[in-house]
């Protein structure tokens, strides 16, 4: 499927030339010559957004949805498994921990017994092998999505195609954490900023670099 650039100098010409072949209608000599051209042409593109076009489209949109989906269900799912790793199962509206800022919030101050909550968890996941493959299989699972996508999907914009590879790299690395001090570390470290929007460059965002990655490959 041609690229979004390409499909609109295609829209833009199949205008033209049907306006062309509108006016020389009827015409004789060279005119009917370009009559036949246009409406050649403009018969071939509409063959293209229906039969390639419109398939492909539709089938893109449905696959990055479902990316999308994943991926939050994915942080759903790590949210809940969170908030019993740091016992903090009084909070009872999870969806809002989806919103970065709540989530630093909430996981930077203590629980009811004065610890720390994201220290909590990885000290949880530390001594809690059950809960740390729960974390991975979120992970892998999520993984799996990613790489369908990419398989299946004409990612156009190359750093699109290129975050969502080094994404896929990173959770294969995660994939073989331990339960040492020094895996768990990192774990956490990779963890963190898909939930809060960490990076050394920026800080904190307010917005979900993964999720503004998937809607830009549409």
């Amino acid at each position: 499927m041609l690229d979004k650039k390409w499909t609109i100098v295609l829209v833009v010409l199949t205008v033209i030339l049907l306006t062309a072949g509108i006016k020389t209608t009827g015409k004789e000599g060279y005119e009917s010559v370009i009559n036949s051209l246009s409406i050649g042409f403009v018969v071939s593109s509409i063959f293209y957004f229906l039969v390639v076009y419109m398939p492909e489209y539709k089938r893109k949109k449905m696959v990055l949805e479902t990316l999308k989906s994943q991926y939050t269900e994915f942080k759903l799912s790590c949210i809940d498994t969170f908030l019993i790793l740091s016992d903090s199962q009084e909070y009872k509206n999870r969806e809002e921990l989806l919103n970065l800022s709540e989530f630093r919030r909430y996981f930077k101050n203590n629980n009811k017994r004065g610890e720390n909550r994201w220290d909590a968890i990885a000290n949880s996941l530390q001594s809690n092998e059950f809960y740390l493959k729960e974390i991975i299989y979120y992970l892998r699972m999520l993984n799996e999505e990613i790489r369908y996508t990419r398989n299946v999907v004409n990612l156009n914009d190359p750093e699109v195609f290129d975050f969502l590879n080094r994404l896929s790299q990173a959770i294969v690395r995660m994939e073989s954490t331990e339960r040492e001090y020094d895996d768990i570390k990192s774990f956490c470290s990779f963890l963190w900023p898909m939930f809060t929007g960490w990076n050394w460059v920026e800080g904190y965002r307010e917005s979900d670099l993964i999720k503004d990655m998937i809607g830009r490959a549409k």
